[in-house]
């Protein structure tokens, strides 16, 4: 009975108690709300003008977002980017760049940003060579980054390569110029270029219409090959003071540390000749390496304008190194050179481009491929073609890749796809050598040098016969690959030394010699090399010849023919792509003989031993008494569509046994104009011997019958002009008009490119030449012979380089006055087959390129009044 009563109260008490009772996990839902409380949400703004928000852990350090980042846009080479911030808030530009940060990955995000959780995702470490990146979407993220330094004036541009660049953006976003489909205004609605206007939109679309064919990743290509060779590219700017207290940008780059004066690059210091940098308070410093001749070291100090400042260059310039030059990451503690800066360690980077490049290489995947969510229309693609107003797939989420086919080789600008020069056995794995690092402390911190090693690459040659890169260096100096022919050679790099070609040591070789032995080769080319020996952005002296980006033929531009000429002029100079081709002209015509300044008689009365006139086109001397030879060629340049032909003598300059030869030439040709493109002595060295007269000495005895006396001489600055009278003992006189150009030097070129076309200018008037009309004198096969006018004289030392660059720019003045197109390497080319070696090295050739170019954009060469005068 009392069992019975205490199950019942026992059941009455839970029925009345259950509702009321229960458990509440406190500690649990606490920890829940902290770890809510401990969550920073995070914007990131990518190169494409799109944002995300990501999540991280407030204590989470710098590496935990970029991870996230890079897996959300599946960005394989991610060493070269990094995310930027604000002390503001601001995106950055180029107002605020000394408020610019790189989120460090080793520190708290939280600590750096603060409150402000804007990031936006940027190129930090520009590549060298954009080509050896493995990924189309690397390429392509960069191509979006260097668009928008150039349009928010981070970055500047020569106004032909600016235009260049964003025609190449036009033929990525549109595809191909379509008539039909591109109206006149198609370019309006699209921002290509800083302060755009209708002319700038006008020029960007001649240059669209040459890029038919190109696919975006091919178009992309073709803008980083021209991008990677400004001066301010992948140059991180720092502003600062010299030692005059002139504003100055120290840049940081690849290649070392840069000095920019005026938007003017004025010196750089390459990674090989520093051995230490450091800072003190405002000042950064940079020490040299001795040469062999110094008994002290060279420290170069730069104001900076603040203590802060002196660090940001000074990791900057810690960073860079240890990315580009070492093959494994480095952290060393930093003594000081100029006192104590104990506590300061030098930063690191994650991993080097070493490294990151060995990494894609292994994980490259050659069929992918991605969406580019910046296109302004909807195609879709097929090799090597766009189809326009195409309807687009389903996008996929951003960054993510789809499967696609194989597609080419990006296609070079104008030209035909590039021919596979593998050679049977396949690439050669690239194995880069240990490099010096740069030491960070001061001299008593140095670093052991690591023996350098050499590796044997065979090359086989392409289908045009050549194996796609420069050499450059020789006669004493190291012997460089200069350039690599895009994706033609992996195993070749910029910078590696050439030890030894076909078993050949090539140490005491000149230029010549080992640009004969590469254009020899047949079949196979073994090179034993040094790699990464040295890599400085200087280069000099002539180059073997790579495959270069030509129109594939006139008949494709629209338009005017003039005004198409001048762009592929721009777009060659601006590509290197005009040296390239001028580099493949052959120096002489072997068919044409020079016996008769062989001839035991003649030798001495050469100049230089190699360079000789052709017999067909020299000048025969009449009623000379030393014989009928002197060192001079007739040069007749015709302008088309004209009846004129500019006729010239080019001569070397007057040894002191051939003056009497020189003025009985003069006589002869009965010319009245002598330009002259030298002075007497450079460098120590007779350029040419005195062959006038001072003005108020006894008349000059030249030959028996003739005399010469200066009547006047005006130094006019850059040009002396003289005024003479030649008589001959019969009682006939000539005026003879002499202008003597002083600014050219014999190593080098003029430094006022206008003052030059003014003084061709002012030949050009002197000569006084008149339309030709032809006269018939007799029929020779049907053809009437022409007569032409006396021609005007020419000559500098050897008579072949300066003397042929003022002949192409009186041409060209000529042919722009007529609106005639100009195509400096035909007119050299034509030049040369009447004297060999005419405009002898690149930089002559580029500059009187570029000076009419330059005279052109500035509308300084006018058409002429009346057709068929000048």
């Amino acid at each position: 009975m009392s069992n019975r009563l205490d199950e019942m109260i026992e059941s009455v008490s839970r029925r009345a108690f259950s509702s009321s009772s229960g458990t509440y996990n406190v500690r649990a839902l606490e920890l829940q709300r902290e770890r809510k409380l401990n969550i920073l949400n995070v914007t990131v703004q990518f190169l494409d003008d799109t944002q995300h928000s990501f999540q991280i852990e407030k204590k989470a350090k710098g590496s935990a977002l970029l991870d996230q980042v890079f897996q959300h846009i599946e960005l394989v080479e991610k060493d070269y980017f990094g995310l930027q911030f604000t002390e503001n808030g601001a995106s950055p530009n180029a107002t605020n760049t000394e408020i610019t940060r790189w989120l460090d990955p080793s520190k708290s995000v939280k600590k750096q940003v603060g409150g402000n959780a804007q990031f936006w995702l940027a190129v930090r470490f520009y590549p060298p060579e954009p080509s050896r990146l493995a990924e189309e979407f690397t390429r392509y993220l960069l191509c979006l980054q260097l668009r928008k330094l150039l349009l928010d004036g981070r970055m500047t541009a020569p106004k032909n390569t600016l235009l260049l660049l964003a025609s190449f953006t036009v033929q990525a976003e549109l595809g191909d110029y379509n008539a039909s489909e591109h109206p006149s205004d198609y370019l309006s609605e699209h921002r290509l270029v800083p302060k755009q206007t209708a002319e700038d939109e006008r020029r960007i679309r001649e240059l669209h219409k040459l890029h038919s064919g190109q696919a975006p990743s091919d178009a992309e290509a073709n803008f980083l090959e021209h991008a990677k060779r400004l001066d301010c590219y992948g140059v991180e700017s720092h502003p600062a003071k010299d030692y005059n207290g002139k504003d100055i940008f120290i840049g940081v780059t690849s290649i070392g540390i840069v000095v920019f004066q005026n938007n003017i690059r004025v010196n750089t210091f390459s990674w090989s000749k520093i051995v230490k940098i450091s800072f003190k308070r405002k000042q950064f410093f940079i020490q040299l390496k001795r040469e062999p001749s110094e008994s002290y070291d060279t420290v170069l100090g730069f104001n900076m304008r603040s203590g802060r400042a002196a660090k940001a260059l000074w990791r900057c310039s810690v960073e860079r190194h240890g990315f580009f030059r070492l093959r494994a990451p480095r952290r060393r503690p930093l003594l000081g050179a100029l006192g104590a800066l104990a506590g300061i360690t030098a930063p690191t980077v994650p991993r080097t481009e070493t490294q990151a490049l060995e990494d894609a290489r292994r994980s490259r995947s050659s069929n992918r491929t991605f969406v580019r969510r910046s296109s302004s229309r909807t195609r879709s693609r097929s090799p090597g073609k766009l189809s326009l107003g195409a309807p687009a797939a389903p996008a996929p989420a951003r960054g993510a890749r789809v499967t696609a086919h194989d597609e080419p080789p990006p296609r070079a600008a104008w030209a035909a796809p590039a021919q596979d020069n593998e050679d049977e056995g396949g690439f050669l794995e690239r194995s880069l050598a240990l490099r010096v690092p740069l030491s960070y402390a001061d001299d008593s911190d140095t670093a052991s040098e690591v023996a350098e090693q050499t590796v044997r690459v065979r090359l086989s040659a392409g289908a045009d016969g050549r194996f796609g890169f420069n050499v450059r260096g020789g006669g004493g100096a190291p012997v460089l690959v200069s350039r690599v022919a895009p994706r033609s050679h992996p195993q070749l790099q910029e910078g590696d030394q050439v030890i030894s070609i076909n078993n050949t040591d090539v140490e005491d070789l000149t230029h010549e010699q080992v640009v004969q032995i590469i254009r020899n080769t047949r079949g196979v080319l073994t090179l034993v090399l040094k790699q990464n020996a040295v890599y400085e952005p200087e280069e000099t002296g002539p180059e073997e010849p790579a495959v270069c980006f030509v129109p594939l033929c006139s008949g494709q531009l629209e338009g005017d023919a003039l005004e198409q000429s001048m762009l592929l002029l721009g777009d060659g100079l601006a590509s290197g792509a005009a040296l390239k081709q001028y580099e493949t002209l052959l120096r002489r015509i072997v068919e044409e003989p020079c016996a008769a300044s062989r001839h035991v008689n003649n030798v001495n009365k050469n100049r230089y031993r190699d360079i000789a006139p052709y017999d067909s086109t020299r000048v025969i001397m009449k009623n000379c008494s030393t014989g009928d030879y002197i060192n001079a060629s007739y040069i007749n340049m015709e302008i088309p569509s004209s009846d004129l032909v500019l006729t010239y003598i080019a001569t070397q300059g007057p040894l002191p046994s051939t003056v009497g030869d020189f003025w009985q030439m003069v006589w002869e040709c009965e010319s009245s104009l002598v330009v002259m493109l030298t002075v007497l002595v450079e460098r120590g060295r007779t350029k040419c011997h005195q062959y006038w007269p001072k003005v108020g000495n006894t008349p000059l005895k030249a030959t028996n019958t003739l005399t010469v006396q200066t009547n006047s001489e005006q130094n006019l600055g850059h040009y002396v002009r003289r005024e003479m009278t030649i008589k001959e003992t019969g009682g006939a006189t000539r005026n003879i008009t002499q202008l003597q150009y002083t600014a050219w030097p014999d190593h080098g070129v003029p430094e006022d490119a206008a003052a030059f076309i003014d003084f061709t200018r002012l030949c050009s008037r002197l000569r006084n030449h008149r339309a030709v009309i032809p006269t018939v004198i007799e029929e020779l096969d049907g053809e009437a012979e022409r007569v032409l006018d006396p021609p005007m004289i020419v000559h500098c030392s050897a008579g072949v380089g300066r003397t042929g660059a003022l002949i192409l720019a009186e041409t060209a003045i000529e042919l722009l006055t007529r609106r005639q197109p100009f195509y400096p390497l035909e007119l050299t080319r034509h030049m040369r087959k009447q004297r060999p070696m005419c405009i002898q090295n690149a930089s002559q050739y580029k500059f009187v390129c570029e000076s009419i170019l330059s005279a052109y954009n500035q509308g300084l060469i006018k058409e002429s009044s009346e057709s068929g005068s000048p």
